[in-house]
């Protein structure tokens, strides 16, 4: 017997088993068929992209309690920051709730949540997923993380706030005193920076101070032919030095006026 078409209208749905047939009017002989996804046991979606964090996260929420929260480097990814790429999922539950065990979810009990909703989804808040994750990521990531949380885009040449703010980042660090990986998030806290686009950036940072050289100034305005004002990724202005990503060239930065041959977007 040829089956139905699903409607466009189900793309991007998760939901358990048990509501199928409530929510979208699907028997069990229907739920069998292979355009039905089956992303975790009890759970079925349609039309998700499982490599997308985001749909991961989707089709695995259909079956969390009510007070779950995607946590530590999950909540990053979530968020925007670059974060190594994992199968597994973070999930917090507050104390004493048993945290969630199932293949792929890594989870955890937290004394206390405090949680935003991002696309639908349950996420702690940045700068908490930030120092959860110290225990997780290097010291590097870490700093990346945390650019990435604290700079906004660049909308009509203005830059908006990012997500949180180094300040808050430094509420939350001093908070968790004494607690496993306060000293890595110290230390990347002080590297920390608002203005920086991509992980390499901060790589070419902190490789620079690493190597003994005085720390560059990020996102520096240059201003270029015709009064119009770019941003250098990287720049040691006294030294009329501006460092680019793409391609890592070096140029001296243009005065007034003049025009440079790689100015920064």
């Amino acid at each position: 017997m040829r089956r139905s078409p699903l409607p466009s209208s189900f793309d991007g749905w998760a939901f358990r088993s048990s509501e199928a047939q409530l929510l979208l009017g699907l028997s069990p002989r229907r739920l069998r068929a292979p355009d039905i996804q089956h992303p975790h046991r009890g759970a079925r979606s349609i039309g998700l992209d499982f490599e997308r964090l985001r749909d991961r996260c989707r089709a695995l929420e259909t079956l969390l309690p009510p007070d779950a929260v995607f946590s530590h480097v999950t909540a990053l990814g979530l968020l925007g920051a670059p974060v190594p790429a994992s199968a597994e999922l973070h999930v917090s539950v507050p104390v004493p709730r048993t945290p969630p065990r199932r293949p792929g979810v890594r989870g955890h009990s937290l004394t206390s949540v405090s949680a935003r909703i991002l696309d639908d989804l349950p996420v702690v808040a940045a700068e908490a997923a930030w120092r959860q994750s110290a225990s997780l990521l290097d010291r590097r990531e870490l700093v990346a993380a945390g650019d990435s949380l604290v700079t906004g885009r660049r909308v009509a040449g203005v830059r908006r706030a990012g997500v949180t703010t180094i300040e808050r980042l430094a509420r939350t660090v001093d908070l968790d005193r004494g607690r496993p990986g306060n000293a890595r998030a110290r230390w990347a806290l002080a590297r920390v920076r608002s203005g920086v686009d991509s992980a390499a950036e901060t790589e070419i940072r902190l490789l620079l101070a690493g190597a003994g050289l005085p720390e560059p100034l990020v996102d520096h305005p240059i201003v270029v032919a015709g009064g119009l004002v770019l941003h250098s990724d990287i720049a040691y202005p006294e030294a009329r030095i501006d460092i680019e990503y793409e391609g890592m060239a070096i140029a001296p930065i243009a005065r007034p006026g003049t025009a440079t041959s790689n100015g920064g977007s």
